[in-house]
């Protein structure tokens, strides 16, 4: 089963260890492709051959050579992925190999109690027919790089409440890249850049939600929170940028290290959609927080 990642030199510190997290707790074996997007160095590539002799290693050079031909029908697309590295989870992962489906974690989840059956494989009950579209993390808010005008019936988005994209799994043969297209043009560089990374989880929301997919069960993968604190029952926790202190807490605490138990069967749930309420709520709440600031 091979599972795709993201890595950049910054991330170096954390990369390494909760990748290894993963490949602990799973109970079925996997196979790491790691993508470089561009900064890692000639030692960091050798760190990642060292802890993961059987992973593959997609230089950044490399992938823009192999995937000029396929770029040059997505202009839009193309453009973002030079000077936003995000833009390889939607494309550089999802081309590489041919497999069915595609599996991604990005480096920063942090896996603490074993579990099976985080993604789909054609020897498993059922196979890859009944799997569904895909299935993906569920965030404890919403961030998508839209305003309100952008849902619909106003716009064209109607996406996956509180999705995150931080793990996932798709069916290949579901992946619209002219839509994708479509959102790269509409958009343009400006607001994509002003977006960042929140424009490329913006677009797997709105694929999750015109394909039906899933929600991984929020009892078992969630996002950290300064508020909430450390959750020792979840099966993994993706410590998005504003909570990197907690994850090298956790790190320099000795963790991960896998929790005593059983082995959990990973659940999913239906999404909900996330339209223009929502984010005239969202547009609200900011607006006010400023003034209050102000």
């Amino acid at each position: 089963m091979l599972v795709h990642t993201l890595a950049c030199e910054a991330h170096l510190w954390f990369a390494i260890p909760c990748l290894k997290s993963l490949l602990a707790c799973s109970e079925e074996p996997m196979r790491l492709v790691i993508h470089d997007d561009g900064s890692l160095t000639e030692e960091s590539l050798a760190r990642f051959a060292a802890a993961f002799p059987d992973a593959v290693l997609v230089r950044r050079r490399g992938a823009d050579e192999q995937f000029a031909e396929a770029l040059g029908q997505f202009p839009y697309m193309a453009r973002a992925r030079g000077h936003l590295p995000h833009v390889l989870k939607l494309f550089d992962t999802t081309m590489t190999h041919p497999e069915p489906i595609i599996c991604y974690v990005d480096t920063d989840v942090l896996f603490q109690r074993r579990f099976r059956g985080l993604f789909p494989g054609e020897g498993k009950a059922g196979g890859l027919a009944e799997a569904g579209a895909g299935a993906f993390m569920m965030d404890h808010t919403n961030s998508f790089g839209a305003h309100p005008g952008d849902f619909w019936p106003f716009g064209p988005l109607r996406v996956a409440r509180q999705l995150n994209s931080g793990l996932f799994w798709v069916k290949r043969d579901r992946i619209d890249y002219e839509r994708m297209e479509y959102l790269f043009k509409r958009w343009g560089p400006a607001r994509i850049k002003k977006y960042h990374g929140w424009f490329e989880q913006t677009v797997w929301a709105d694929h999750a939600w015109r394909t039906r997919c899933m929600l991984f069960d929020p009892e078992q993968f969630g996002t950290a929170s300064a508020e909430a604190g450390r959750n020792e029952r979840l099966v993994g926790v993706h410590y998005v940028t504003p909570t990197r202190n907690m994850l090298k807490a956790e790190l320099d605490a000795g963790r991960p290290a896998v929790a005593a138990g059983g082995v959990e069967e990973i659940r999913t749930e239906p999404a909900k959609p996330f339209g223009v309420v929502g984010a005239a709520g969202i547009a609200a709440r900011a607006v006010m927080g400023r003034n209050v600031a102000g």
